[in-house]
């Protein structure tokens, strides 16, 4: 079985904004974490898409400045 659709996303997003190792699992869970903390996105189920992610990851990176 392939891996999910968001999973995919978040990877993609990642090396888009050139995170690697430790730096894209800390992406992965921030994504989580604003899960958890009651944000949605407008895709299936509530998950971001892909412009969505794309917004995230320039906040997380911005966060860890």
């Amino acid at each position: 079985m392939g891996k999910k659709r968001d999973i995919r996303n978040i990877e993609a997003i990642a090396t888009e904004f050139d995170m690697v190792g430790d730096e894209r699992r800390k992406f992965g869970d921030y994504i989580e974490e604003c899960k958890l903390e009651g944000e949605r996105g407008s895709g299936a189920k509530g998950d971001f898409t892909y412009g969505e992610l794309r917004e995230k990851a320039r906040e997380f990176q911005e966060e860890r400045r």
